[in-house]
């Protein structure tokens, strides 16, 4: 079954003023100086449109924050009578995932045919009547064996990508069904760094929208938000 795009939210928080008129790209530039002052990490800001609905739908202008492996897509738009505020915190997705998958395979090729180079001489020399030596040549010139060998040096070189910083072939990797699960199980575990990675990551950009927020409402005259009104609406971080 094909998953909708509620599947991949980890949180959500939004808030409609009533009689509230605003300026998205003042608002917008308001977030990013409050996320330069926070210092986020390796944090990249961009303005991206989002369609309405399908084709020829009207595009809502978002602004859009990446780091630390998530994406934060905030709105701030009018609607009806007033302005709406939204943001949706998810996973940032995989790219070039094609291509990366295609590296891999040519990748784990080589090595495999290396490896078949390097044993077959190591056994040149060796008896072919020896008991021994014919369990070796079993068990080590399996094309099971040398294929699992090759393809788990590839992902030693992928976790050796993401640890280094670039960290696109990992995700790539990770979004392939079976080589994804194996590859997460061996170097790419969730983590509780991680899930604090991602609950520091959605709290600085909240707190910089509500900053942002509150003093558009303080220049309007209108109310602060309640303490209930500022927290997201829907967290699946805990």
């Amino acid at each position: 079954m094909k998953s909708t795009p509620l599947d991949d939210i980890l949180s959500h928080w939004s808030k409609l003023y009533e009689g509230l008129e605003a300026s998205s790209e003042h608002f917008y530039d308001s977030v990013k100086e409050g996320l330069k002052r926070r210092r986020l990490p390796d944090a990249r800001v961009k303005r991206v449109h989002w369609s309405e609905s399908g084709v020829l739908s009207p595009n809502r202008i978002y602004l859009r924050i990446e780091g630390s492996g998530f994406r934060f897509d905030l709105c701030a738009a009018p609607f009806g009578t007033g302005f709406f505020f939204s943001w949706w915190l998810t996973r940032k997705p995989a790219e070039r995932v094609g291509l990366y998958l295609l590296l891999f395979i040519v990748g784990s090729g080589m090595i495999f045919r290396a490896l078949v180079g390097v044993v077959q001489g190591l056994f040149r020399e060796s008896s072919p009547l020896d008991l021994t030596v014919m369990v070796l040549r079993f068990l080590v010139l399996n094309p099971i064996t040398i294929g699992a060998v090759s393809i788990l040096s590839v992902m030693v070189l992928v976790s050796a990508l993401s640890r280094s910083g670039w960290s696109e072939p990992e995700d790539a990797t990770l979004a392939v069904p079976i080589l994804g699960w194996v590859y997460e199980h061996i170097f790419s575990p969730i983590t509780y760094y991680q899930l604090d990675t991602a609950i520091m990551f959605r709290t600085t950009v909240h707190q910089s929208v509500l900053e942002a927020l509150d003093a558009l409402t303080t220049q309007k005259g209108l109310r602060a938000l309640a303490p209930e009104e500022r927290k997201p609406t829907l967290d699946r971080l805990g």
